[in-house]
This record gives C-alpha cells, sequence and structure tokens, in this order.
C-alpha cells in the first residue's frame, strides 16, 4: 500500500468499508462508513463517501460481487425504467437542413469573423 496514493487509499477504504457493512447485513451509508474510516484512522472526503455510496445503493453488492464487478447486468430494474421512459415518449423530429449553408457553418466556422 505504499505506492498508492492518499485518494486510492480512501477509495479502497470506503469499498472495503461498504463490503464489511454488507457482509454485516448493515444497510450502507453514508454516516455508517464514515464512522468506520474515522475509526480506522483514515482519511476521506465527505463527498467521495456520499459518491459511493449512490453508487451502492443504485448497485446491489451482492450482485456486483456475484457478477464480477460488472455493472452492466446489476441494474436491472433501473434499465427496465429507463426502457419504458423511453417508449413514452416520442423522439423528437431532426430539423431539416437547409441548402445554403456555407462549409464555415458546416464546421462551426465564423470563429474570427
Amino acid at each position: 500500500m505504499e505506492n498508492l496514493s492518499q485518494e486510492q487509499i480512501t477509495e479502497k477504504a470506503i469499498i472495503y468499508s461498504a463490503l464489511m457493512l454488507h457482509d454485516d447485513e448493515i444497510k450502507v451509508t453514508s454516516e455508517k462508513i464514515q464512522n468506520v474510516l474515522k475509526s480506522a484512522n483514515i482519511q476521506f472526503e465527505s463527498y467521495m463517501v456520499d459518491m459511493y455510496v449512490r453508487f451502492f445503493e443504485n448497485n446491489e453488492i451482492g450482485n456486483l460481487i456475484s457478477s464480477g464487478g460488472s455493472v452492466g447486468t446489476v441494474s436491472t430494474e433501473t434499465n427496465t425504467a429507463d426502457k419504458k421512459e423511453e417508449e413514452e415518449e416520442p423522439e423528437p423530429e431532426p430539423e431539416p437542413e437547409s441548402e445554403s449553408e456555407s462549409d464555415d457553418d458546416m464546421f462551426g466556422g465564423g470563429l474570427f469573423d
């Protein structure tokens, strides 16, 4: 661990804390992870803990473990909800492009005109 940056150490500690809580069947919350980190004298920024907690709220830790960490197959509930929303909302029609556009307009030109 001597070759790791402080940020990498913090990230590993947050993940290990979440795994410990999950193993003890305790809900993973920001407050509980922070308590574990404080007990272990790990320096951390609260935004990092919050970021990981949001990730774990959207991705069941047990599923992450059993899938080898592959996030794509884990969140089937959110994928299903997203697909339903896509089906309900029709895609907007693309606006027709006018024939009189110059090459400068097509390539974002005119910056120094």
